[in-house]
């Protein structure tokens, strides 16, 4: 299996990296921990926390910081998972289970999230980095959803769409 190839380096600190996402997502509210519990059980590839500590393992060492931005990063993706309409890879989403209302205050809160980790970094650099690629995610839905009834939804349009929803992320 490759993707254990991959992760072999970083072993000890992606665990590290689990216990602070599972941690960041802790609440005494019933409603959002069911929520969330239904989020992650269809656990993600971790690509992007992957990299992040892959990187900063190559220039030097896995510190704190580096695990506040890897779970910032893995939360605003998880964020931009919430609102899918009906199902995503075999499961049901939050609008389908509960209902718009309550998965756009989960996405809200899984941003919110995101934002209070990655200002642990105390890097301002990473700080504005995160907060565009909110901002990027939020334009590419919206532009997605401005041009569904589109029917000369344009080439340039689409490649914008993906550009701002995921390949910034």
């Amino acid at each position: 299996d490759n993707s254990s190839l991959i992760k072999t380096p970083i072993a000890a600190e992606l665990d590290d990296f689990k216990k602070l996402f599972d941690n960041s997502l802790t609440s005494s509210n019933f409603l959002l921990n069911e929520v969330i519990s239904h989020i992650r059980q269809k656990n993600g590839k971790m690509m992007r926390p992957i990299l992040l500590l892959l990187v900063a393992k190559l220039y030097g060492r896995i510190c704190p910081e580096s695990l506040h931005a890897a779970v910032s990063l893995e939360l605003l993706h998880t964020a931009s998972l919430v609102d899918e309409s009906t199902e995503r890879r075999g499961q049901l989403s939050v609008n389908a289970i509960y209902n718009n209302k309550v998965a756009v205050l989960v996405g809200d809160y899984l941003l919110a999230t995101a934002l209070v980790q990655v200002g642990k970094t105390h890097n301002y650099a990473i700080i504005d980095v995160v907060s565009r690629l909110g901002q990027n995610l939020s334009e590419g839905e919206l532009l997605q959803l401005s041009n569904v009834s589109n029917l000369q939804f344009s080439e340039e349009i689409y490649f914008d769409v993906i550009r701002k929803k995921t390949a910034v992320l």
